[in-house]
């Protein structure tokens, strides 16, 4: 490959990487309103821990049916399908994978209003239970929200198919209508329902409906692919993802049992842990869906390309692309999250019924998330030159590994002083665990890829994370974080830019920039 012609490859990468990135800053942004909203409504107490756990149930089945295992293994097979350009082949082929997808989503979601209150009081009632109405009002919300199963693996699989095709705008905006759909419902319905959590399941439903009404204009006008309700299952392509989904469904089981246990350890604790450990996911997936989501989401659909090319070469620059760009944004924003934790959180959600106490149980669990950023970036990079190359089985058991440390971790970590903080650490070590195992397998199959070079680079890196937290430090220590909410975001507003502009400055100076690749001027050979 000749220089030129990587430079275009690697502009096309970086101009969908900041398309894609631009509609999920506003997705993610969004996202922390909705936790705003909720946050003001339902606080850290009993209905706050309700909600969360009714969201939760029906989201751990999104790994097996939505974005997670069905879009690693689809995306490969669909592609293989356009480069052959049989349109009636990969027209009988998607509509039976989709009425495949969407029988079964139906089928579980009615499976699971059945055995919600089976559920709830075998695993949660315990601690629930010590509330009056808790158990019954989680009951409730779970029931409520299990369709929105259905809609957003029907969304996701739409996004999947507008993504092979190079369209990522729309499946970029749909989480935003969603957003506004929670928001709006959230504050509308509060005062109108017997609790302000039934008004924002309601919205998580109506935002489902809206991600897929929303897509399907993008695909009949912007792909030549149609599909139509087919129960033939008996295709060979259908089988191809299903063999191929076999390994990601099996480590997608794994990680929502890790889930289903470390949120069962967080119920058992003090009132409030397991919501706090929510909100405190919420800013951590902030700041991975920012940057690092977009970065793994457009890897896929290149890395498919160019595996099926036989495009090698081209594999390793991808993957050292994408590792150099989500480093260059992790490792600072890890040191912001623990330098500037206590008053984000603070700013953001301490109104309502989000108190004081709401503010430190969340710090708390924010802290130990912070440290989990970047191998879980490392880790969804990485494992996208497996997925490309049709290989489910060995990130899936690397997830298994990963999942058993974790939840041994949580047992231990949760029993000590540090608490529900103690699972959150949990975390982000099995995270770090994960990334350089699927490191080290992606290391033998691709041969070698500049590590050194990046090590160097992720080096000088964290000197300009280390010049921005004395910098913040320097700051605090001449203009204290202030009481009022409007001086308080002021602080932080200057504090982050300040920050952001020390780091950058820094990094530049040592050689370790990547503010130029990011416009799409920077040197593929640096």
């Amino acid at each position: 490959m000749t220089a030129g012609e990587e430079q275009k490859r690697e502009r096309r990468f970086l101009k969908a990487v900041t398309g894609l990135t631009g509609l999920t800053l506003v997705s993610r942004v969004l996202g922390l309103v909705r936790e705003q909203v909720r946050a003001a409504l339902l606080g850290t107490g009993a209905a706050a821990d309700a909600f969360g756990l009714a969201i939760l149930i029906p989201n751990l089945l999104r790994r097996f049916l939505a974005e997670g295992t069905v879009s690693t293994a689809f995306v490969p097979i669909f592609t293989g399908y356009l480069r052959k350009g049989d349109e009636e082949e990969t027209r009988a082929f998607l509509s039976r994978f989709v009425t495949l997808i969407s029988v079964v989503a139906t089928a579980t979601c009615l499976l699971g209003v059945l055995i919600t209150p089976w559920l709830i009081e075998t695993f949660f009632s315990s601690r629930f239970g010590e509330v009056e109405g808790k158990v019954e009002l989680t009951v409730a919300l779970t029931r409520m929200m299990w369709p929105y199963l259905a809609l957003v693996s029907f969304g996701a699989l739409l996004k999947a198919i507008l993504n092979t095709h190079g369209v990522f705008s729309p499946s970029g905006a749909a989480p935003v209508l969603m957003n506004l759909c929670v928001i709006g419902c959230g504050l509308g319905l509060a005062e109108r329902l017997p609790d302000p959590s039934y008004g924002l399941i309601g919205g998580f439903l109506l935002g489902g409906v809206v991600q897929v009404a929303f897509q399907v204009p993008f695909l009949l006008r912007s792909t030549p692919t149609r599909f139509h309700f087919d129960l033939h299952f008996a295709d060979p392509g259908v089988w191809r993802v299903l063999r191929l989904m076999g390994p990601g469904v099996f480590a997608a089981g794994v990680w929502q049992v890790n889930i289903f246990v470390s949120q069962w350890i967080a119920a058992t604790l003090d009132g409030g842990s397991l919501s706090s450990l929510q909100y405190s996911v919420r800013l951590q997936e902030l700041v991975l869906g920012l940057f690092v989501v977009s970065v793994s989401q457009v890897s896929l659909t290149a890395l498919a390309r160019q595996v099926a090319a036989g495009e090698e070469e081209a594999v390793r620059e991808t993957l050292r692309l994408g590792l150099r760009l989500v480093l260059f944004v992790t490792i600072p924003a890890t040191a912001a999250l623990l330098v500037l934790g206590e008053p984000i959180v603070r700013l953001l959600f301490e109104a309502g019924e989000f108190d004081a106490r709401s503010t430190s149980m969340t710090v708390l669990a924010l802290k130990f998330h912070a440290l989990g950023l970047l191998p879980i970036a490392v880790a969804r990079v990485t494992q996208q030159v497996l997925f490309a190359r049709k290989d489910q089985r060995r990130p899936a058991a690397v997830a298994a590994l990963a999942v058993a440390a974790n939840v041994a971790l949580c047992f231990a970590l949760s029993a000590t002083d540090l608490r529900h903080g103690g699972i959150a650490l949990a975390g982000s070590l099995s995270a770090g665990l994960q990334a350089l195992l699927l490191a080290l397998i992606v290391r033998r199959d691709l041969g070698p890829l500049g590590g050194g070079a990046i090590l160097g680079r992720v080096l000088r890196q964290a000197l300009a994370a280390a010049a921005m937290v004395a910098a913040l430090a320097a700051l605090a220590g001449v203009w204290s974080p202030p009481d009022t909410r409007a001086a308080l975001a002021g602080w932080v507003a200057f504090s982050c830019a300040a920050g952001a502009a020390v780091y950058l400055a820094t990094a530049a100076l040592l050689g370790a920039g990547e503010l130029g690749k990011l416009r799409g001027r920077g040197d593929p050979s640096a």
